[in-house]
């Protein structure tokens, strides 16, 4: 009988199909399971890998309390009223005068233009990520009438480069999103294709924690289920090692050394497993919740980082032109009310301050938490994040495009030269989301947005 020579994996076997089952099989072997203290599911010969957070606050800012004072184009940051809950990360903070978002204004040659639809607040949300414009619609209220916005934003953008092999490429979180659209959206799949922010931290819950309620007994089953499939996987692989060339030999071998990984990670999962303590049900659309329907979102936020289960997220703060009431901080009036009291009520701004230095601790709280969360190779979660902090206007008493309050925060794996103020003359929004495309690895990107607005990247951020 004539003896069959050493089977190519390219002729008898697809290795696209081996390759993608065995990633499958490693995010379905995982993805119900996360650790605390570490990012679960890594190489620990692996650098930690880059996250993007966009985080959205309403109604503008009291600039002389955002901003820092001086005309220089460059300096060391400061930190004012309204940022100084963040001064202990403020070496790993960029705040950006002088980018103006200027494709809510202009056409697609960079000409102003009156005719773009919507109102003030309808046009910034539609525009913060996308660096585009609001399509003609029906929606009414705030200036309308307007639709959805134009284009994709940037953190699906991302989200299509280096979310594929997590459980969700990406996740939008808010806290009590009110009024119409398209108050209500940040983030875009495409033109007219909006991502709505679930508001609700249950609903939350529930999607990405779908197995966090199985008891001791059940977890102990669903191991010892999933470690079935692996032995009977490297039982599989072992016979081909003794049938294939040997190129592909070494391939399966590296395989076998993964699933010995997840192996090892399964065998200690069932006393690092620690699933979020959710409360008592609560109504998320009450007023007075606020703080505690944002305190759980941010966590579970958090958690999906940390697990490995997305590196992209978004979160709303309120929708804009927001009516948010504030009394756990002594503000008893409308947010968008007192945004637009004139420059010489004391009173107004005061509280304009405390509502937004109240979001500063928000972000605050975010950064801790991600500078505690270590990755394998022991640096923290958030040298490997990139946070984007913005706003639909720049002053909700002018309704103004320019001097969006932006902040960078992070590490973004060392890409940027942070603890600095940047000051620009009158650049585009556009500019900064190249700059964030370019942080996060997308070196191909040059432009974002409208096209004609878009001049390149932000010049000097780079470390």
């Amino acid at each position: 009988m004539k003896q069959r020579g050493p089977i190519d994996l390219r002729t008898q076997i697809s290795r696209r199909k081996l390759l993608g089952g065995l990633s499958a099989l490693t995010v379905a072997l995982t993805s119900p399971i996360w650790r605390t203290s570490t990012v679960f599911g890594k190489d620990e010969n692996q650098p930690g890998a880059k996250r993007f957070i966009g985080i959205f606050s309403a109604n503008g800012t009291v600039q002389s309390s955002f901003f820092q004072p001086g005309d220089a184009h460059e300096a060391p940051l400061s930190l004012g009223p309204i940022l100084a809950p963040l001064e202990e990360h403020k070496q790993r903070m960029l705040v950006l005068k002088g980018v103006h978002m200027n494709s809510t204004v202009e056409d697609e040659l960079g000409v102003a233009s009156a005719n773009k639809p919507g109102g003030p607040h309808m046009k910034g949300p539609g525009a913060m990520l996308t660096g585009g414009s609001l399509l003609a619609g029906s929606f009414t209220g705030a200036g309308g009438p307007a639709g959805w916005a134009d284009r994709i934003s940037v953190d699906q953008v991302i989200a299509s480069r280096i979310g594929g092999d997590t459980q969700f490429p990406s996740l939008e979180f808010g806290v009590r999103i009110e009024g119409q659209e398209p108050l209500r959206v940040i983030s875009y799949r495409g033109p007219n294709q909006p991502n709505i922010a679930v508001d609700d931290p249950f609903q939350m819950y529930s999607r990405i924690f779908a197995n966090a309620d199985l008891s001791d007994t059940e977890l102990q089953r669903l191991i010892a289920e999933r470690q079935s499939v692996l032995d009977f996987l490297k039982d599989d692989i072992g016979r081909l090692q003794r049938r294939v060339s040997s190129e592909d030999k070494g391939r399966l071998e590296a395989h076998l050394g993964g699933l010995r990984n997840i192996e090892q990670r399964l065998q200690s999962s069932a006393v690092s497993c620690t699933p979020l303590a959710m409360p008592e049900k609560f109504d998320p659309r009450a007023m007075e919740n606020y703080p505690k329907v944002g305190r759980l979102q941010t966590d579970l936020m958090l958690l999906a980082h940390i697990c490995g289960m997305t590196r992209v997220s978004t979160f709303m703060w309120a929708n804009a032109d927001s009516w948010q009431y504030y009394p756990w901080i002594g503000v008893n009036e409308e947010h968008h009310e007192l945004s637009h009291a004139g420059d010489e009520d004391a009173a107004a701004r005061e509280k304009l301050v405390k509502i937004n230095a109240w979001h500063s601790e928000q972000v605050k709280y975010v950064l801790d938490q991600l500078a505690l969360a270590r990755e394998v190779d022991g640096s923290s979660v958030l040298d490997n994040t990139l946070l984007l902090w913005g706003n639909e206007l720049g002053a909700g008493n002018t309704h103004t495009y320019k001097d969006i309050p932006w902040v960078l925060a992070g590490g973004a794996g060392g890409y940027f030269k942070m603890g600095r103020y940047m000051k620009y003359a009158d650049l585009p929004h556009n500019n900064l989301l190249v700059s964030v495309c370019n942080a996060m690895g997308l070196d191909d990107v040059t432009t974002f947005g409208i096209p004609g607005v878009c001049t390149g990247a932000l010049p000097g951020l780079v470390a």
